[in-house]
């Protein structure tokens, strides 16, 4: 009987996560894929250059490169829910990455990255009638987990308007599900559960540009389709060792994202970025972790400001400076009654220094979600910090002498 309690509260009960309440569900919440400067953009950035630090976006960006880099990012968001719920601050690092050219036409990079993130925890006292009588119990549950990247790739300028890229993602990351019941509250642990999943995967990402003849407009695609995802379940309960083992397969997401870049007058430039995922109607169905949900097709609409940097040495110290604003609209692929939908805008600064071979760049984000449990939690208000610091050296680059 204690066993299955134990596994019917696990199926049942309603998470408070510590990064969002809707981080418990399908894969975990989607964290952020771009470097501060596309994410000060409103997340777009599939169309637009960057030969101090790398777009991760499209791989057929990694191409001239003036310098050979290393960058990482780190990150810290915050929420808060409009019915008084009070939320939680968590900081977190978003991988690092390192590029250098081979060549005039060609780039090659490397780096790892978070995919996702699932972070909650739940302590319930309640009870149930046994035999005429009531027993009080008190549950704890907690989840942690989630999905990361390295990747390797390279891009190619076929000609001054044209160049492709490839990039091979390897995924890898783990779920780790613990519960415990106290049945009497007399502060034993009457039944324990833990489910421990390991996925695995390979992505494979194509990736184009184009330029125009006069620099004022680039254009820019991403393929990104699933090769292999598999996973695999460990399940431990209190009594004895009945550890098992299944190993599954699962049709990772596939997503096409377009993009635009747009040089306005002299120091000015938009870009935007639409992105179409593809997701299995019974991906969450057969990967569930506490929650078996649904899915829907996600989709991302973002648009962005920038002020260009001057490249004269004379330029003041504002002059220097990139500024950028944007706006971004986003959907998530888990579904249970109601879409998961995210509102917000952007605003960043960029920071040159080494002579322009290296970058500090800044974002602030503030946005609003929107969901399934707006009846319990009301909409999610998130304050996002992100800073990408690039470094950079002229290694691997040959220079003609007079």
């Amino acid at each position: 009987m204690l066993q299955r309690l134990s596994i019917l509260l696990s199926v049942s009960i309603t998470l408070f996560a510590q990064t969002s309440n809707y981080a418990p569900y399908g894969f975990g919440l989607p964290t952020t894929g771009a470097s501060a400067r596309f994410v000060a953009l409103g997340q777009s950035g599939a169309a637009v250059a960057d030969s101090i630090s790398l777009n991760t976006l499209n791989p057929a960006l990694w191409t001239g490169f003036s310098t050979t880099s290393v960058q990482g990012q780190v990150g810290s968001s915050s929420f808060s829910g409009t019915d008084g719920y009070s939320g939680a601050s968590l900081p977190e690092y978003f991988g690092f990455s390192m590029k250098f050219p081979v060549g005039k036409y060609i780039g090659v990079a490397f780096g790892i990255r978070p995919l996702t993130r699932m972070r909650g925890e739940y302590s319930r006292v309640d009870s149930i009638p046994y035999f005429g009588n009531s027993i009080e119990y008190n549950t704890d549950l907690k989840v942690n987990g989630g999905i990361s990247e390295f990747y390797l790739g390279g891009g190619y300028r076929i000609n001054p308007q044209l160049s492709l890229g490839v990039k091979t993602g390897f995924l890898f990351g783990s779920y780790l599900t613990r519960m415990t019941t106290d049945i009497g509250n007399d502060g034993s642990d009457n039944s324990f559960y833990r489910k421990y999943a390991v996925v695995e995967g390979t992505q494979l990402q194509l990736g184009a540009h184009w330029i125009s003849s006069n620099k004022k407009l680039e254009l820019g695609c991403i393929y990104d389709q699933n090769l292999k995802f598999d996973y695999y379940y460990y399940h431990d309960y209190y009594y004895g060792d009945d550890t098992t083992l299944v190993k599954k397969g699962l049709k990772y997401p596939t997503t096409i994202r377009l993009g635009f870049h747009k040089s306005v007058g002299n120091t000015l430039a938009v870009s935007g970025d639409l992105a179409y995922t593809r997701v299995s109607s019974s991906l969450f169905k057969k990967f569930g972790i506490i929650h078996q949900s649904s899915t829907r097709n996600p989709i991302l609409v973002g648009f962005g400001l920038e002020k260009q940097p001057s490249l004269l040495s004379s330029s003041s110290v504002w002059e220097k400076l990139s500024l950028r604003t944007g706006a971004f609209y986003r959907t998530e692929s888990v579904y249970m009654s109601d879409n998961i939908t995210e509102t917000g805008i952007s605003f960043g600064v960029g920071i040159p220094f080494n002579h322009y071979s290296s970058r500090i760049d800044c974002a602030v984000v503030a946005s609003v979600r929107d969901g399934f449990l707006v009846n319990t939690i009301g909409r999610e208000r998130l304050l996002s910090f992100y800073i990408s610091v690039t470094s950079g050296e002229l290694w691997f680059k040959r220079f003609r002498r007079f």
